[in-house]
């Protein structure tokens, strides 16, 4: 009773996991035009009927059987639901096989043939690749082939004519199995004169294939018409069958002159099959001649498809699990199957696979397939000629004197007592885990807001985060957004929007013109025509009059002053010494009433720009550029090399300060009369006059659109924008409203805050982070130096939460004293958990979340107080990852199907419900009901409670509701296919084979980047560490370890079959689970009297961790360093994984021994530190004071 259960339970986990995996992959694009037609089909059957549907000119080469599966799929489904059903129809059929071929060979085989079989089955890629990746139906069709010869192979004639009838009507290839099952009749009508087997056989068929064929109006005139135009669609040589005409004829050549040759060969083959049917007729000769009709079908015609073979797998299935002498063959076949797979997709620019894998498909390496298969079938037919066709196991002698049973050979491993399952954290792990989270706060808030601006994908998480504020449509709506929430309260808490304090300038005068330099140098310009310079403690440090006339503006230029006047531009130096005089050539009128009046004055880049009524003047190194265009405003890129023109008609002219020529012209949508430039965001801001509201302008698509500075979180604002000002460090937008300054996020053009202010002219204090807000007798200075901090510390109070669970985790998993301390250690040393918890970006949050859902799933098994609250506290905290991302659903799955393997593991032992608190049993069944509350109900009620605030307010893109939201999103995720420099493939995160690039910025201490890059120390011995710990949660049957290489598979599977781009930072929620298999294997070394390898492998990883320290953090080093952090040559962006491998090794960087020498200084020394600090301490002693701990610190 016990293996009954347990070979029942083994069997229904397969069939659970084989349908999840194929799930995986019925997102997957497959074959469009296979898919296309395949729903054209289901929608035609469904709008017109099946009568209608072979009308002339509409081309359909399948049976009506197939299209009434179709017309069903067609009459539910539409769209994308209709494209993820047809994908899917293959799974039900693929999990009938698997359950026929288990229960044929269960009686005959015992428990272990038959989990063989299924799992043969299950979790063939080939068979997975076929189906719901590919898209095709062949196993539809198997699934009554197999069926007939079984019920054939029983006697069961009318059963077994009606299913091969049926099997030959899905896809003509399967009326091999009609033919076999008639060919038997007439043989014991020959043999036994007994004409009832291929009476009731034909007549089943006749029912059948009339059934099916009559309401479509087709005939066996028209059946046949069917078969043969279908045959006659593709006349080549081989439709990518692996065949001995692909070897000797290559792949789609005219078959003119051999299609006769390949039909005599294919009748030949086939009634060869039946032959043995002369002398048995028992269900594995059936099956063994079915295989061997399948294998003629496939490898002797012409005009064979790649899939002809399918059916031959399934077949065969029962007699492999049996028959240890078919396997290696069939193995062979089967991995030949699915590399014919790859080739159509390869072949028809549906898969990208590495340069390697596409050498293997040219010409040589189709042959080395094609012979491989053609042998193994061959081997295959051969073997079942000689014998091996036969439902019954070997029977193999046991050597002599060999009784010990193989599972009682196979000694068991015995783990160091440290590696035990955990217990409930004592005081000394929670103050060990709140000082790594300490320290985690302390290395990742240093320099936090450096960047100033955005980068990577801060644009879509953090620029969202400004327009929930703002209340406008979201940008990033294609991930939940709690994690934008948190950074909203984030910016709310931290930004630092607020007035610094007033300078005020003792003039009698007023002051009509305002400039600061970066380093905060002050330049006003007075009515009377004085020029004043002062520095931040106001202490002016300069004075002149400089000119009669009215001051138009100032503008700085490194240390250039510019002053312009309606006459001249006068130009002199922050000394106001020996100031140089041009007339300005739109001047020189002779009356005073028509000389054009000055209206803007620009520099940058070494280029000066001067706006009038009458036009632009250009001026740079050469001769002045007159730009003939009236301006009413201007606007000059940072490098100068462009300059956006404002007119009095309202259009903004893009204009290359080069030549003067205007590149483009862009209309508002009413009056404006201040324009601003964000380099970042690369808009264009301008001030309307009629109302409070901005025009931006997006100049690389066009796109325009009308922004209120006033909302909730700006207050009423009342007057239009007289000035606006774009702070260069931060990118952020300062419009001067009279009375207030509104201040704007420039990607998301959101105005999110206001303060109080008064004043006409608006300046920057670059260094000093501050805006200058200056009226008649001095300044108002203005912080705005904290926006990149206020939305960044969130993520590292995240990413310190999750030190803080991968800490406590350690000890709920292992006894040993050390691990909590390695888990912090590992935590400190990775570039990966460093920098991913220091940008705006989701996946720090959702992976605190999941880190600690798990803990408390974990700590109900041993709980301080109640395992049923913890539950619920996992559930929740699951539900806040949910709504962080979506990748928390794949963590919801794995607690299903991990409490369905406890419950089952308890049930095979006679001890239902005495699983523990995931045993769906307990209770009598109530604690399945309860934990569907926590892991169901819960994770989607907090789901949905946080689009409530998303909802409550005009934040919703494009009117949308719940439903059309998450269809939207779902759609934008399978459909993401455009490749990526920077992308990577799944199997490549463990190797750190691609590091995401995220930023890359200039200073005078030389450059800066910002890589997401992991401690290669750290991964790749973690590499090492999972595959022990796979194996020896195996051997020694460890629950911690086993936990620990489950939930790593359950973050980590996900991403294999998603053909989308892919980055490392992906890796980023499995990468907890991969430290702790990396922490059990140093607790595994520690215990076993090697701490020495344990302190010099941290030591190392330290040192790693240094040396990378400017890669991942954006510090700047000196510019020939920078070539010293790309050890690998896929770290150079010139190598890429999509949309093929491609690496230019020439493009590799080169440094100088020196260069090298300065970088590795920091990291050895620290490393040397270590090692005495080690050597002075003595690795006993550590080890010792690990031990007394517990000791010192009891449990609470």
């Amino acid at each position: 009773m016990r293996d009954r259960r347990a070979t029942q339970v083994s069997l229904a986990a397969l069939v659970m996991m084989g349908v999840a995996v194929r799930l995986l992959f019925v997102g997957a694009p497959g074959v469009p035009w296979d898919m296309g037609t395949f729903m054209a089909w289901a929608e035609r059957v469904a709008a017109i009927g099946p009568g209608r549907f072979y009308e002339p000119g509409y081309f359909s080469d399948y049976p009506p059987g197939f299209l009434y599966v179709l017309g069903a799929f067609g009459k539910l489904f539409d769209g994308e639901a209709l494209r993820i059903a047809v994908k899917a129809v293959s799974i039900p059929f693929d999990v009938a096989i698997a359950i026929v071929a288990a229960a044929l060979v269960w009686p005959l085989g015992g428990s272990r043939a038959a989990i063989a079989a299924a799992a043969l089955w299950l979790f063939a890629p080939g068979i997975i690749f076929a189906g719901p990746y590919w898209g095709q139906v062949d196993a539809v069709g198997t699934l009554p082939f197999m069926l007939a010869l079984i019920a054939a192979g029983r006697g069961r004639w009318l059963t077994a004519g009606g299913l091969a009838a049926l099997a030959a009507m899905i896809k003509p290839q399967f009326g091999l199995g009609l033919f076999l099952v008639i060919a038997a009749g007439a043989i014991v009508l020959i043999r036994e004169r007994r004409v009832t087997p291929i009476a009731r056989a034909s007549i089943a068929a006749l029912v059948v294939v009339l059934t099916l064929a009559v309401p479509f109006r087709a005939g066996p005139v028209e059946l046949i018409a069917l078969v043969r135009s279908a045959s006659e669609t593709y006349p080549y040589t081989s439709l990518y069958a692996f065949n001995p005409w692909s070897i000797f004829f290559d792949f789609f050549k005219p078959d003119a002159g051999l299609v006769v040759i390949g039909g005599v060969l294919l009748a030949a083959g086939v009634l060869a099959s039946a032959v043995p049917l002369w002398w048995r007729r028992d269900t594995a000769t059936f099956l063994a001649c079915g295989a061997c009709a399948v294998f003629a079908f496939y490898f002797l015609p012409t005009r064979a498809h790649e899939r002809y073979i399918f059916p031959a797998f399934a077949l065969l299935l029962p007699l492999v699990a049996l028959r240890p002498r078919l396997v290696i063959p069939y193995a062979v076949l089967a991995i030949g199957f699915l590399m014919t797979l790859y080739v159509v997709f390869v072949r028809f620019d549906l898969m990208d696979v590495p340069a390697l894998v596409e050498t293997l498909f040219e010409r040589p390496g189709q042959i080395a397939i094609a012979a491989a298969m053609t042998g193994a079938a061959a081997l295959i037919a051969w073997r079942l000629a000689r014998g091996e066709a036969q439902l019954a196991l070997d029977a193999r002698p046991v050597p002599a004197g060999d009784t010990v049973p193989l599972r009682e050979r196979r000694a068991r491993w015995r783990l160091p007592a440290g590696l035990a399952p955990g217990f409930a954290p004592t005081r000394r792990d929670l103050v060990l885990a709140l000082l790594v989270a300490l320290a985690v706060l302390a290395t990742r808030g240093y320099r936090l807001d450096h960047p100033r601006d955005m980068y990577f994908d801060e644009v879509y998480h953090a620029r969202t985060a400004y327009e929930l504020l703002a209340q406008r449509d979201v940008y990033e709506w294609t991930h939940p957004h709690l994690a934008k929430e948190l950074m909203a309260l984030g910016i709310l808490a931290f930004s630092g929007d607020r007035v610094a304090g007033r300078e005020t300038v003792a003039m009698v005068d007023p002051i009509v013109a305002l400039a600061v330099t970066n380093e905060g140098t002050r330049v006003y310009a007075f009515a009377d025509g004085r020029v004043m310079v002062s520095d931040r403690s106001g202490r002016q440090t300069a004075q002149t009059n400089i000119s009669r006339d009215l001051i138009r503006g100032i503008a700085l230029d490194g240390s250039r002053v510019l002053v312009a006047t309606d006459r001249e531009l006068i130009e002199t130096d922050l000394g106001l010494g020996s100031p140089v005089r041009t007339a300005l050539r739109v001047a020189g009128a002779d009356r005073e009433e028509l000389r054009p009046a000055v209206t803007a004055l620009a520099a940058a880049g070494g280029r000066v720009a001067i706006g009038s009524t009458a036009g632009v003047e250009i001026r740079a190194t050469g001769p002045a550029l007159f730009v003939a265009t009236p301006a009413s405003a201007l606007a000059l890129r940072p490098d100068g090399t462009a300059l956006y023109v404002l007119d009095p008609q309202g259009v903004v002219r893009v204009v290359n300060t080069a030549d003067g020529t205007e590149r483009s012209a862009h209309p508002t949508g009413g009056p404006v009369r201040a324009i601003a430039h964000a380099l970042s965001a690369d808009r264009l801001f301008l001030a309307r006059s009629d109302q409070p509201a901005l025009e931006v302008i997006d100049l690389q698509g066009g796109r325009r659109e009308t922004v209120r500075l006033g909302n909730a979180r700006t207050g009423d604002v009342g007057r239009p924008a007289s000035a606006l000002i774009v702070v260069p460090r931060t990118q952020f937008l300062y419009a001067l409203t009279g009375d207030r300054l509104v201040i704007v996020e420039t990607h998301g053009a959101s105005p999110y805050s206001s303060l109080p202010v008064r004043g006409t002219l608006l300046a920057v204090d670059g260094t000093a982070d501050e805006v200058l807000v200056g009226d008649n007798d001095g300044a108002t200075r203005v912080s705005t130096g904290r926006q990149a901090l206020s939305w960044r510390i969130p993520g590292i109070v995240a990413g310190a939460a999750l030190a803080f669970f991968i800490v406590l985790l350690a000890r709920r998993l292992f006894t040993s004293r050390i691990a909590p301390a390695l888990a912090g250690a590992v935590v400190l040393f990775d570039g990966s958990m460093f920098a991913q918890t220091r940008i705006g970006m989701n996946d720090g949050y959702v992976a605190a979340f999941l880190a600690a859902g798990w803990y408390f799933v974990v700590a109900a098994h041993a709980p301080r107080r109640s395992a049923h609250l913890d539950l619920v506290l996992a559930g929740l905290l699951f539900g806040l990852a949910a709504a962080s991302k979506w990748v928390a659903f794949y963590a919801l799955a794995g607690l299903g199907v991990l409490a369905l393997a406890v419950t089952a593991y308890a049930y095979t032992r006679g001890r239902a419900g005495a699983g523990g608190p995931l045993d769906l049993l307990r209770g009598r069944g109530i604690n399945a009901a309860f934990l569907f509350g926590c892991f169901a109900v819960l994770p989607i009620a907090v789901y949905l409670l946080a689009y409530v605030p998303w909802f409550g307010g005009p934040t919703v893109p494009y009117g949308w509701d719940l439903r059309e939201l998450t269809q939207q999103m779902y759609w934008y995720h399978s459909g993401l296919t455009s490749p990526h420099p920077a992308g990577s493939p799944w199997w490549s995160w463990p190797l750190v084979l691609k590091p995401v690039y995220w930023y890359y910025g200039q200073s005078e201490n030389g450059s800066a980047v910002i890589y997401n890059a992991g401690n290669v120390v750290l991964f790749w011995g973690g590499l090492v560490a999972v595959l022990w710990c796979a194996v020896a949660a195996v051997r020694a049957r460890s629950v911690s370890l086993g936990l620990i290489v489950f939930a790593l598979a359950v973050q980590l599977v996900a991403w294999v079959p998603i053909t989308r781009v892919l980055f490392f930072y992906h890796f980023f929620t499995a990468l907890p689970w991969y430290f702790l298999a990396l922490v059990a294997a140093l607790v595994y070394l520690w215990e076993g009297g090697r701490a020495p390898i344990v302190g010099g492998y941290l030591a190392l990883a330290a040192a790693a961790f240094v040396f990378f320290y400017p890669f991942v953090s954006g510090q700047p080093v000196a510019a020939d360093q920078a070539g010293a952090f790309f050890i690998l040559p896929t770290w150079q962006y010139d190598c890429q994984f999509y949309p093929a491998f491609t690496c230019d090794l020439q493009a590799s960087a080169r440094l100088s021994g020196g260069a090298m020498l300065a970088r590795l200084v920091p990291p050895l020394a620290l490393a040397a530190m270590v090692a005495a600090g080690w050597i002075a301490l003595g690795g006993g002693r550590l080890r010792a004071l690990g031990e007394r701990w517990p000791a010192r610190w009891p449990r609470p």
